[in-house]
């Protein structure tokens, strides 16, 4: 049995009004003819099969005629191959398949046009009166007539139904005729292609002969499956393409079963019983007839079947159906759609150098390959170690852009546009990807230079394979566009208006189809090497890639984006496999692995963050005073402190120590350290304050200036001295962290006193406006001592607050970074930093 076109029309709602009882299968549905809109109930029909071959119905003149020519088309090939040899036979019944396959395509299909466009049959039959009963006596009505009356029931009236249900029952004969004839002419032709020695007992080796012959059959099996499944489904009448002459009412188009399985499942999966054979047969010859039988059928598709669905039942994809590529160009002047490598450049951009530089490094790598040459190792580990590091670049790049926004604020900090960012991504994906393919294909064609006897066949079915990748990657790109080909919702979701993954094209039969048809390709030249070890390797490499790309990066991120129960959508494949229990039990676990793994790679941010307080809280407990009888306190701000141990950058913090005069020294100091840095040793200091320290009175450090401006009180008396200092921007830290203060005794580490461990945060920066950031900003830097003597920001004015430490403020209270350069470049204006800080922040709050 041959194709059936595919739309699917089921009916879904059906009305019994003559108040009859109906088997289900006999249920009469009501129709109504295209252009005269007549509304009819359409009587009972059979398929193709039972129609020409069940005895129990009744058959009309030209049934019995086509079955004839059936099994007279059956004895005269015998005949020949008895008579002239298999050679003169095998050629005789290929020409036949072809002018029966050209009958089918380019015959029903010229008819089938004319009939959606013009409606040709029916205006035929109306202007020559075909079925107008006895007012019409013409020999062409009269035997129409005679065909329809000898076929259908004996109370069939012709006057009852409109002229388009009488031309669609003779219709239906010649396509019997067609179909069939081009059925039984390739199969015999594949008979007759048969190796000699073929046997069941090949079956019970195990070697390459008996894989190829076991897979052949499987795919027989399962193209008898498709083709009943498939007639299940959509029944006879749009097996016999009915909806070009009438449409059924309360109807739709429904997937289901094998509709789930495939786009076009009967033009698609609907043949792989012509590989199936092929496989069989083991003959090339009979699998570039098959090729070639397919190839016809999906131009028959592609221009016959496709328009007339889509002017019937409108596109697949739908019609408001957000495009963020239009959108992105609408909004900005400078983009221009990016540079794809399929098999050719598209989009080539001769304005755009990272155009060239791809093209280029293409071109030059497979000249290299042609004139230098290498060995088949050589090229396996170029191709092996180009696979790793692209992928691991890719990997890198995304993993980071969806958790922390790495690469977008990478080009905002450098006075980058966010659009610019992507577009930089757009190259090192595509390109990362040319080189790879470019690695593979020159690989493979060196591995299948050495290779001394190839197999056609196993070429051919490799070369198909890379095909179906092909024919893959169009229908993704079709589906989600430039922006979803390049991962844009990684780096453009502020673009996204409806965030709503694609359920159209082939995305309804596979969620994710880069891992299972995007690897095809791979595997084919794993057949064109004649299953070489290196290809073997490369194609498991490409599949273990895909997939740790899609379940521990893509899902986690899909899951961000549009919502975690967008993950546990089923696919069409998946809603056909779920009644096999085994099938599903395994991809539950598999699941469940990759959503272990993804929650052990995942570090929990709120797990370390909660460590963190508690070791702080640990510190402050086990603070305590070293030498009796003294005070060691914190000022901050004026303000003595006793609870809250977290002060701001920039606030003015003072000391206030007391001590026993017994046990004062004027060597005395106070110094600032790290809590981090200065260990579990808590009686004698072993690291060194790196300028952080300050004197307790002016006179004994005299000579160094900056550690005596600090002091501000000192008193010297018989029992008790004590004073106050305070830790200036050029004795204090510009940067977070916990940090405690420490009283020296006599010039040298040991400790008398301590001071509670206390945090240092950057302040919250006013973000309301760009405005009142760069006002809160400068009233930071202003307390920091960081402007001129003009009111501007100078790096140079405190050497302890450096570019890092203005860089990590903005970090801190914005999530936005900038780099020195750019501040380098903008001549440190404030302004002008502020404005773009606050523009990069929103730019990075509207992504998720």
């Amino acid at each position: 049995m041959d194709d059936k076109r595919e739309d699917e029309m089921v009916p879904i709602d059906v009305s019994n009004k003559g108040g009859g009882t109906y088997e289900k299968e006999n249920v009469a549905v009501c129709a109504v003819t295209r252009s005269s809109g007549v509304t009819f109930r359409v009587p009972k029909t059979h398929d193709m099969v039972r129609s020409l071959f069940d005895p129990t119905l009744r058959k009309s003149f030209l049934e019995l005629c086509i079955t004839f020519s059936l099994i007279a088309n059956c004895w005269f090939c015998y005949y020949c191959n008895k008579r002239f040899g298999t050679k003169w036979a095998t050629g005789l019944y290929l020409g036949q398949y072809v002018v029966w396959r050209l009958t089918y395509n380019l015959g029903i299909g010229v008819v089938l046009h004319l009939q959606s466009h013009h409606e040709f049959l029916t205006e035929f039959s109306k202007r020559h009166k075909l079925f107008d009963g006895g007012n019409n006596n013409s020999l062409l009505a009269s035997f129409c007539q005679f065909e329809i009356a000898s076929k259908m029931p004996k109370n069939y009236d012709f006057s009852s139904y409109p002229p388009e249900f009488n031309v669609w029952l003779l219709f239906r004969q010649f396509v019997d005729l067609v179909l069939m004839q081009d059925f039984t002419t390739y199969m015999l032709y594949v008979v007759l292609s048969l190796p000699n020695e073929l046997s069941l007992d090949l079956l019970t080796t195990m070697d390459w002969t008996s894989a190829r012959i076991s897979v052949g059959i499987g795919m027989l099996l399962f193209n008898v499956w498709v083709k009943l499944d498939a007639h299940r489904v959509v029944k006879d009448y749009a097996w016999y393409w009915g909806d070009f002459f009438f449409l059924l009412q309360d109807s739709n188009l429904v997937f289901d079963g094998v509709f789930n399985i495939s786009p076009h499942p009967m033009y698609s999966i609907g043949y792989l019983g012509y590989y199936g054979v092929s496989l069989i047969t083991g003959d090339y010859r009979v699998l570039l007839v098959s090729i070639m039988g397919h190839l016809l059928q999906f131009l028959f598709l592609k221009y016959v079947e496709t328009p007339h669905i889509e002017r019937i039942y409108g596109p697949d994809y739908p019609q408001d159906l957000e495009r963020v590529d239009d959108i992105i160009i609408k909004n900005s002047q400078n983009y221009t759609k990016p540079l794809m490598s399929h098999l050719w450049f598209s989009n080539f951009d001769p304005l755009r150098p990272t155009d060239f530089f791809t093209v280029g490094t293409a071109i030059f790598s497979f000249v290299s390959v042609l004139v230098l040459k290498p060995s088949t190792k050589t090229m396996f580990i170029i191709a092996l170690s180009i696979k790793l590091f692209t992928t691991g670049i890719n990997f890198t790049i995304l993993h980071q852009q969806s958790n922390d926004k790495w690469f977008t604020k990478l080009f905002l900090r450098n006075g980058y546009t966010q659009l610019y960012s992507f577009q930089i991504w757009q190259f090192i994906f595509n390109f990362n990807l040319t080189a790879c393919y470019v690695a593979l294909i020159s690989q493979t064609w060196t591995q299948y230079k050495s290779i001394e006897n190839s197999d056609f066949t196993t070429v051919i079915f490799g070369f198909i394979l890379i095909a179906l990748q092909m024919w893959s990657n169009s229908e993704i790109l079709n589906a989600i566009s430039e922006f979803g080909w390049f991962y844009g919702d990684f780096f453009l979701t502020n673009y996204i208006q409806r965030p709503k993954l694609a359920s159209h094209g082939i995305y309804r039969y596979l969620n994710n189809p880069e891992c299972v048809l995007g690897i095809a390709g791979a595997w084919g030249t794993v057949l064109i090497t004649d299953f070489c070890l290196e290809n073997i390797i490369l194609a498991t490499v490409w599949t273990l890639s895909n997939y740790i790309m899609v379940n521990f990066v893509e899902s986690p991120h899909v899951a961000k984006v549009y919502g975690s129960e967008m993950l546990s959508r089923q696919s069409g494949i998946g809603k056909t496999l779920s009644g096999f229990a085994p099938l599903k039990q395994v991809s539950h676990w598999l699941d469940k692995l990759a959503s272990s793994m993804v929650e052990i790679l995942n570090v929990d941010k709120e797990n370390r963050e909660q460590i963190e307080e508690v070791v702080t809280m640990a510190l402050q407990a086990a603070t305590k005073k070293l030498a009796p009888n003294c005070e060691f306190e914190i000022i901050c701000n004026g303000k003595h402190v006793h609870n809250d141990f977290m002060f701001t950058i920039g606030d003015r913090i003072e000391i206030s120590w007391k001590l026993p005069t017994e046990l004062y020294d004027e060597g005395d100091w106070i110094g600032l350290y790290k809590v981090v840095e200065t260990g579990e040793d808590r009686f004698k200091t072993r690291v060194s304050s790196q300028g952080h320290w300050c004197a307790t009175n002016t006179t004994y450090y005299s000579k160094n200036k900056s550690c005596i401006r600090g002091v501000l009180n000192f008193n010297h008396g018989k029992k008790i001295t004590n004073g106050r200092v305070h830790f200036t921007h050029e004795l204090s830290y510009f940067e977070r962290g916990i940090y405690e203060f420490r009283y020296h005794s006599s010039s040298g580490h040991k400790v008398l006193m301590m001071s509670p461990p206390f945090k240092l945060n950057f302040p919250v920066l006013d973000l309301h406006s760009s405005k009142s950031l760069y006002d809160s900003t400068m009233k930071f830097l202003e307390n920091c001592h960081c402007l001129n003597q003009e009111g501007l920001f100078d790096p140079n004015s405190n050497k302890r607050f450096t570019e890092r430490v203005l860089q990590k403020l903005f970090r801190y209270s914005t999530g936005a970074d900038i780099s020195s350069d750019y501040m380098k470049r903008v001549n440190y204006d404030m302004q002008v930093i502020t404005e773009r800080i606050f523009e990069m922040k929103k730019i990075l709050d509207s992504l998720q």
